[in-house]
């Protein structure tokens, strides 16, 4: 059983996989390791937004999720599946349509060799409470970065749930949205929780 957790920038994915994970014994496989120089080196200049970067952070993104991937086994849970990465391509190379047309196929060869998962659990969350989250979890490049990059932001946070629901359409992914902005952390966990458990894997 591979189960899924996907959502916004700072939508409390991270903090529900390692719950989960715990309560249901399952080994996590993080989104990025948190001393990878290669990724934050990459995402520190998309949000200073240095020139062409963009194909680079994608391609790492998801060559990297690949690589990791191969060292799970059985069941298993996911801090942002392969199918988001998709999403911040779509927003990150729409001013190089002819590159993005050469990311999609990359994109679909690496989806075509990865375990699909039984569940997504997809995280939204509003405007406001999306800045505020940012701003409390205290990620200098976030933060720094943040007014330059709010339109980035704002047009991410207007499809994300939509895209990546398409996505699992595309793929047949089983998912379930739970709107995060006016539930708690722990209300958030017992939503999800309980979407798993009503899974026949």
């Amino acid at each position: 059983m591979k189960i899924s957790v996907g959502g916004m920038i700072a939508s409390g994915k991270s903090s529900l996989v390692n719950r989960l994970g715990k309560a249901l014994n399952l080994p996590v496989m993080e989104e990025f390791e948190k001393n990878d120089v290669v990724f934050n080196t990459l995402l520190e200049w998309l949000y200073e937004q240095k020139d062409n970067v963009e194909m680079l952070l994608q391609i790492y993104f998801i060559h990297n999720h690949w690589l990791n991937q191969q060292k799970y086994q059985g069941n298993f849970i996911v801090d942002r599946d392969l199918v988001e990465h998709w999403l911040f391509a779509q927003h990150n190379l729409k001013h190089m349509p002819t590159i993005m047309n050469m990311y999609n196929g990359v994109f679909h060869a690496y989806m075509n060799q990865i375990e699909k998962p039984h569940l997504y659990i997809i995280l939204n969350v509003d405007w406001e409470h999306f800045k505020a989250r940012v701003m409390a979890r205290g990620r200098e490049q976030e933060i720094d970065n943040f007014d330059k990059n709010e339109t980035y932001f704002r047009s991410l946070l207007s499809d994300y749930v939509t895209k990546i629901k398409a996505q699992c359409s595309v793929y047949d992914i089983p998912y379930v949205v739970i709107e995060t902005s006016q539930l708690t952390e722990d209300e958030v966990f017992e939503a999800a929780l309980d979407a798993v458990k009503k899974l026949n894997v």
